[in-house]
């Protein structure tokens, strides 16, 4: 199984500047486009967040969020769909697999390898642990450190869950 944490981290350290720095919160909309993926809004049914897909072998790859959802649902969307593109490129770095993926209630679910790696990255690329840990020791709570990265709080309670800062 890939490593979302080392594949988000990578993505993370090139946006760091010369003097390590890294400019929060991360947009991912940017980052999508600099791997030379679409991202686009369209209105879509609640239940699904968003989708990826590339449609012909060689084609362009297609993020689109829901616009009807949140601005930071759609940031995390958007990076986990990105997640998605960052698994298939291992297998296919020359992009001839057709693949399609929908962001729906199975992504919540923490069941499906796919979905696991693809929440596990965006967590990463949103919320990259050293720039958690670090503003977490300067005292910011999890509404602060959700403004800085700018995810819902729902989202930085269960990273700070994860990265051992505070209780479930």
């Amino acid at each position: 199984m890939r490593n979302p944490v080392k594949d988000a981290e990578t993505i993370v350290d090139s946006l760091r500047d010369a003097d390590g720095v890294l400019k929060l919160p991360i947009d991912p909309v940017k980052v999508a486009r600099n791997l030379g993926v679409n991202v686009y809004q369209a209105p879509m049914e609640n239940k699904t967040s968003g989708m990826i897909a590339r449609a012909q072998a060689g084609g362009d790859v297609d993020v689109i969020l829901n616009s009807q959802h949140a601005p930071v649902r759609q940031r995390f969307t958007c990076a986990h769909e990105l997640g998605h593109y960052v698994d298939v490129i291992h297998d296919d770095p020359a992009g001839q697999r057709v693949f399609f993926r929908k962001r729906d209630a199975l992504a919540a679910c923490g069941t499906d390898r796919d979905e696991i790696y693809a929440n596990q990255f965006a967590a990463n690329l949103l919320m990259p642990a050293s720039e958690v840990r670090a503003l977490h020791r300067r005292g910011h709570n999890t509404v602060s450190l959700s403004q800085i990265f700018a995810v819902s709080t729902q989202a930085m309670s269960n990273r700070l869950v994860n990265l051992g800062l505070e209780l479930a």
